[in-house]
């Protein structure tokens, strides 16, 4: 290693891409070797060797630099303080190699783990990306220069801006913008801001689905990127909703007959807001940031939950629609009710609970509870749901708190909401798991949940009917 670094800075080219391709095998094989290269002073030469003007030495370089920073924080930090980010972007911008460009976009995945270097890019990476990866990538033009991009580089760019999970918070930040509750949402700001950047992420998730391939590595990328970008985006953009909002007491004076869930003088009205989706334009396509909220990416994601066989991508469409659905505001409602009445999500969200994963189980638990604060939905939602939600609960088997207490908060709103219908679902099965649950101190919250089910169902006429007819215990 030590002669390696030393022909970095050798005048012989060829020596040069001897020493970084050496450093570039001995880094991928050995874990040592990168604390070794940095004590070597060898990151500095490498970064230098970025703008070589042979292309060999600078695809050298470029491989050397993505191995050392992976999982490698003080390589990371170093590459940065030799000017590396903005050395990687200048040769993804110029170079017309495959190679290159898959080095260097694994280089600036490998550099995105680090909270440190957030600020420089977001600043830099994400125009650069956008500009020369994502749009040439997806929207073919004879204006474009670099339409022949790579499946790998476009799958590395992607990579750089997928949203993950802080476990102990679970809330959502970038790989690449991990940062204070304030940054996460100028992060999110910065991407929905980026020309081209939404329009080729659904680009690519639609050709995809329409050539059948839900599960290409790319699509689980994009849904994550779409499913961060769409956290509080009612709050973050509420134009985005305009089209959901709703009437003014003027409209509402001059309607004949209420459409939607109440009547237009009642508060609840004013509140909750009639939305007829029967009557809402069919648009197929849309641009920019006004793409997160349209129906016609919701049945997008409805359809990779149809359809594909990977639980991260099933997992992300279930999470964008559950942002889209989480907030107690108009759109909110507006989503749910386009979910539910427009593009039937419950046949999908169904399939989702019948998962032996049990995260997705909760997911689609969250986007049911999300859909069914929205009062008009509630007896459709039980005749169609209800059925899977009390064979979950009668039939517990391996269960989290996570998934007890929203099966059952749900399951008994929606069979108040239709008791007459809801009386069928209760059976001996279902009383005597919602007893054992509620006594079950493993699931503090389930438990109680389970409880106040019971409660309700005891202390609503109908429905107490029932439970005494199945004789329990």
């Amino acid at each position: 290693l030590e002669r390696a670094v030393e022909y970095l800075s050798h005048p012989d080219e060829s020596y040069q891409q001897c020493g970084a391709t050496s450093i570039q095998h001995t880094a991928f094989n050995e874990e040592q070797a990168k604390q070794e290269v940095l004590k070597l002073g060898g990151i500095p030469g490498l970064v230098s060797l970025l703008r070589s003007p042979n292309p060999n030495v600078s695809l050298a370089a470029a491989g050397a630099l993505r191995n050392l920073v992976f999982k490698h924080q003080y390589n990371k930090l170093e590459v940065q303080h030799c000017g590396g980010i903005a050395k990687a972007l200048q040769l993804l911008k110029e170079t017309n190699s495959t190679e290159t460009q898959k080095q260097i976009t694994g280089l600036l995945w490998n550099m995105s783990s680090s909270d440190d270097l957030k600020a420089e890019l977001i600043a830099t990476a994400l125009p650069a990306l956008t500009e020369n990866v994502m749009v040439p990538f997806t929207c073919w033009s004879d204006d474009t220069n670099n339409n022949n991009i790579h499946p790998d580089v476009f799958h590395n760019a992607t990579g750089c801006l997928r949203l993950y999970y802080c476990k102990k918070k679970n809330v959502p930040s970038f790989c690449l913008f991990r940062n204070l509750s304030c940054g996460k949402q100028k992060a999110r700001q910065a991407m929905r801001d980026c020309c081209g950047l939404i329009d080729s992420l659904m680009s690519y998730i639609q050709s995809c689905i329409a050539e059948e391939n839900p599960d290409d590595k790319s699509v689980e990328n994009c849904v994550c990127i779409l499913h961060n970008l769409t956290y509080q985006l009612e709050a973050e953009r509420p134009q985005c909703f305009g089209k959901y909002q709703p009437k003014t007491d003027s409209e509402f004076d001059r309607q004949k007959s209420p459409i939607g869930c109440f009547s237009p003088k009642s508060t609840k009205a004013q509140k909750e807001f009639s939305f007829d989706v029967t009557k809402m334009p069919e648009e197929t396509t849309s641009s920019g940031v006004n793409w997160l909220c349209h129906p016609t990416a919701m049945h997008s994601y409805l359809s990779l939950l149809g359809s594909s066989q990977k639980d991260a991508t099933l997992a992300a469409s279930c999470g964008v629609l559950q942002n889209l659905t989480a907030s107690k505001q108009p759109g909110a409602s507006a989503m749910s009710q386009i979910l539910v009445r427009k593009l039937g999500a419950l046949a999908h969200i169904s399939s989702l609970l019948k998962s032996p994963n049990l995260s997705l189980q909760k997911k689609a638990l969250s986007l049911l509870a999300n859909m069914s604060r929205t009062s008009c939905l509630q007896t459709s939602m039980a005749k169609q749901i209800l059925p899977d939600l009390i064979s979950r609960l009668s039939n517990p088997g391996a269960v989290t708190d996570d998934v007890i207490a929203p099966a059952c908060n749900t399951a008994g709103t929606l069979m108040l909401a239709d008791t007459e219908f809801s009386k069928k679902m209760v059976t001996k099965e279902l009383v005597s798991g919602l007893a054992d649950l509620s006594e079950d101190d493993s699931f503090p919250k389930g438990s109680r949940a389970a409880s106040l089910l019971l409660y309700s169902m005891w202390n609503d006429k109908n429905l107490q009917a029932a439970v005494k007819k199945v004789n329990y215990p």
